[in-house]
């Protein structure tokens, strides 16, 4: 008799152990998908801040207002992203989420690609310039960095009396651009005093020269006092 309960007990033991088991594996199996449920709702939030990161850190330049859509969809999907989290759930939610930020990456590697890049207009020559002789200076824009080079060059130029106490010559004065580096186009052009050139660089992508020629009247004192670059694409 005493063994049959030493029996009973250890059959008893037994099965306290099995149930012991299923419920440590069953507590382990929910815990781990309840893991990858958190985590399947937090990565659209991980995919729109990656992205804002390597936007900032891969950032180009250039004025912001060519940045709009990649703002305006990378802003949505972080919306979306938040709402995501929020609930939990919602199919339509986690597409848009993906989505937009996907789509936010593919804009502003277009906008990367094709951003205004702001380029230095070295000034060569003597200054101020006497109308009664031919002033003459030379305009170079050195070689753009590897990813800056662009289609076009837009050419701004301010030309401003010598003395402004003096009267003014500004509205007597023009000069002539002309291109002194092969394949860019215009060749030759006509400015007055405060003007943009837009030139065609025609696939250069080295350093480019521009010859400036004043035209002013005889007792005018002049000088270019503003040369600014801008690269850009068509």
């Amino acid at each position: 008799m005493d063994g049959r309960r030493r029996d009973s007990h250890v059959e008893t033991h037994g099965t306290h152990s099995v149930a012991a088991d299923t419920i440590g594996s069953g507590a382990t199996f929910n815990l781990h998908q309840t893991s990858r449920r958190r985590l399947l709702e937090v990565l659209p939030l991980l995919i729109a801040v990656s992205v804002a990161v390597y936007a900032a850190l891969a950032w180009p330049g250039g004025p912001h207002s060519q940045y709009v859509l990649f703002y305006a969809s990378l802003g949505t999907g972080f919306a979306f992203s938040v709402a995501y989290a929020v609930q939990g759930k919602g199919w339509p939610l986690l597409a848009l989420a993906l989505a937009c930020s996907l789509l936010g990456l593919g804009l502003f590697g277009s906008a990367a690609r094709n951003s205004d890049v702001p380029v230095a207009i070295d000034v060569r020559g003597v200054q101020p310039l006497q109308g009664s002789a031919v002033g003459r200076l030379t305009l170079v824009m050195p070689a753009p960095a590897d990813g800056d080079a662009r289609d076009r060059l837009r050419l701004a130029l301010t030309i401003s009396d010598d003395d402004p106490s003096t009267p003014t010559c500004v509205h007597k004065t023009t000069a002539t651009l002309t291109a002194t580096t092969r394949g860019v186009t215009p060749g030759s052009r006509r400015v007055p005093a405060d003007s943009v050139v837009d030139f065609d660089l025609g696939g250069h992508r080295g350093e480019v020269t521009l010859a400036f020629v004043l035209h002013t009247e005889p007792s005018c004192v002049m000088r270019l006092a503003k040369a600014r670059g801008t690269l850009h694409n068509r």
